[in-house]
């Protein structure tokens, strides 16, 4: 898998790991407002929903039915009670109840006490559960506050004084302790008076209006209970809050549904806020702390600085000690072995570099020592033959010119072997070429060279011709300084007796041919092998006898490769070197 790949997958990882936890987060605050908005609903109005959660949650045991203790738990807070009635009426289990409620119902009697046909003094709310086989029926009794009211009020004469009934101080009372409000309105829903009541209650109803307040009191937030009077066509109104506030004062609404959502979105939000803080940070030491290395890395290469930036104990921050790679470092592995590539390659570069300044000085040095000792020799003698006080023959004239002569000539191979190799490294192409037959070519070249009294008078060079003819299209003189610079190499650097053998080897179908020059001298070490055709590297010292400027091979490999040819060199330390020429093949 590469980078590229890598870094996409790890990112639509995070993103799903974020939008699962985002959807998580906002699942729970939505479980915890239902929640909520269920213990609001049982707190507001139990009768009708905290009986159905109680059957719900209810147990059948060997002692009787069990219920939820948070449940009961608000039954008490309601002031209410609750109990539990077998098929006959008879009460089995009950919870917070006092002294005036009945143990035993008779059928009629419970339905009497239920639809208010036969008072009693509480709001009764009843269930039916079937339970292992068996069924239970569920009565939830809360003080009737407003029944005993209405009937106090609706009997009242009625005289207004600023809008507000005349009402016994008694009654007033009542009705500001327990919060509960009276209304009256006529016979077209036009409020004509009122008491205690809240801003929220209607100056006017219509008969929809005034039939879903008292039918649905939840949806409201308040118990409404009416009286009409058939005479005069007024109602009645008096009602209480299902919430009511702590400690006195007047009823009001209090959106607690309101105050649910703001906090489950507060908190919401403010996990969403926390988690991607988090996120951020995670990903800033995920992702930003490897950039941030490899930038360094990269600054450190700027400077030459090659190695990796390692941490206080030495170690690498992107690997272990044993080596592998570290868990936020894996997804740029590849960058990092690119990186680790790229350094490894500026510090080779970096020491070839220093390795070819000191070839390129130690040649310099060679070269001026080389082109300083002739010209020594030319000054000295040109100073003898300048000097008034002495008479020379014209034998020994001759002998200096001739002294002068040979160092000028070495003076000039040195000087046009430096100009060559330049010419080749700018990569210079031969002159018109020549087909020529390169079997008799080749031998009137070694005979040429094999005459040089530098190789001594003995016969140091064989030579093999090809069976048949070998016709090429070369550059004479460019071939012909290869032979000589190689046959050079050969018998100048090896012992006296070193013979060089030279074959023409022509390949079949014509396709090219090899000229092989293979010497019986003590070969080259690996480390000689390797810079034989460096321009800046000398076989032998300066104070060597040699003619030679110590670029014969750099030039002979430059001639070779610019003809289109290449060169390889076969050496055994102590057996001899064998030189191929290869053209075509």
């Amino acid at each position: 898998m590469n980078f590229k790949r890598r870094l996409t997958m790890r990112f639509i990882l995070q993103l799903a790991i974020a939008g699962l936890i985002v959807l998580l987060i906002a699942a729970l605050t939505v479980v915890w407002m239902l929640q909520r908005f269920s213990e609001i609903s049982i707190t507001r109005d139990f009768a009708s929903v905290g009986l159905e959660r109680l059957a719900e949650s209810s147990e059948l045991s060997k002692e009787g039915i069990r219920f939820a203790p948070e449940l009961l738990e608000q039954v008490k807070k309601n002031n209410g009670w609750l109990q539990s009635l077998d098929e006959h009426g008879q009460v089995e289990s009950a919870y917070n109840t006092s002294k005036d409620v009945p143990t035993q119902y008779g059928p009629g009697e419970l339905v009497a006490y239920w639809t208010g046909t036969k008072p009693f003094p509480y709001r009764l709310a009843l269930w039916t559960e079937v339970k292992g086989g068996r069924q239970f029926t569920l009565v939830y009794g809360a003080p009737n506050v407003m029944s005993p009211l209405l009937e106090q009020v609706s009997g009242l004469s009625i005289s207004a004084t600023e809008g507000m009934p005349e009402l016994p101080e008694s009654i007033r009372l009542e009705l500001q302790r327990k919060e509960v409000f009276v209304q009256l309105i006529d016979s077209e829903g036009m409020e004509l008076l009122s008491y205690n009541k809240p801003d929220v209650i209607p100056a006017q109803y219509s008969i929809q209006e005034l039939v879903l307040r008292t039918t649905y009191s939840d949806r409201y937030n308040y118990h409404m209970i009416s009286s009409y009077n058939t005479e005069t066509g007024q109602t009645w109104l008096v009602g209480e809050p299902l919430a009511k506030k702590s400690g006195a004062g007047t009823a009001a609404l209090i959106p607690e549904e309101t105050q649910v959502v703001i906090i489950g979105a507060t908190a919401m939000l403010a996990a969403l806020l926390i988690l991607f803080v988090l996120l951020s940070l995670w990903q800033a030491h995920r992702f930003g702390a490897p950039m941030l290395h490899m930038l360094l890395w990269l600054d450190a290469i700027g400077n030459s600085i090659y190695q990796e930036p390692v941490d206080r104990r030495g170690y690498h921050r992107s690997r272990t000690p044993t080596g592998k790679w570290r868990r936020r470092y894996r997804v740029f592995s590849d960058v990092m072995v690119s990186i680790e590539k790229l350094s490894s390659a500026l510090q080779r570069e970096q020491a070839m570099r220093k390795q070819t300044e000191n070839l390129r000085e130690e040649w310099i040095a060679g070269i001026t020592h080389d082109l300083k000792t002739p010209l020594s020799s030319i000054t000295g003698y040109a100073h003898l033959l300048a000097e008034p006080s002495y008479e020379w023959s014209l034998e020994e004239v001759r002998r200096f010119s001739g002294t002068m002569l040979d160092k000028s000539a070495h003076m000039d191979l040195l000087i046009n072997d430096l100009a060559m190799t330049y010419r080749l490294k700018s990569g210079i192409l031969p002159p018109a070429t020549l087909d020529i037959e390169l079997n008799a070519w080749l031998r009137r070249a070694l005979d040429q060279a094999a005459a040089d009294p530098a190789y001594g008078e003995q016969q140091r060079i064989i030579y093999y011709a090809a069976p048949q003819e070998v016709w090429a299209k070369i550059y004479t003189p460019w071939l012909e300084r290869v032979v000589n610079n190689v046959a050079a190499n050969a018998l100048l650097h090896n012992p006296p007796d070193t013979v060089l053998t030279v074959s023409l080897l022509a390949a079949e179908a014509g396709s090219g041919y090899t000229i092989r020059f293979a010497d019986n001298g003590d070969g080259m070490d690996e480390a000689t092998l390797e810079r034989l055709f460096e321009r800046y590297y000398r076989g032998t010292d300066t104070a060597s006898p040699s003619q030679g400027s110590g670029l014969g091979m750099a030039i002979a490999k430059g001639l070779i490769e610019a003809m289109g040819g290449r060169i390889a060199v076969e050496t055994v330390l102590g057996e001899g070197t064998v030189i191929l020429l290869i053209f075509g093949s």
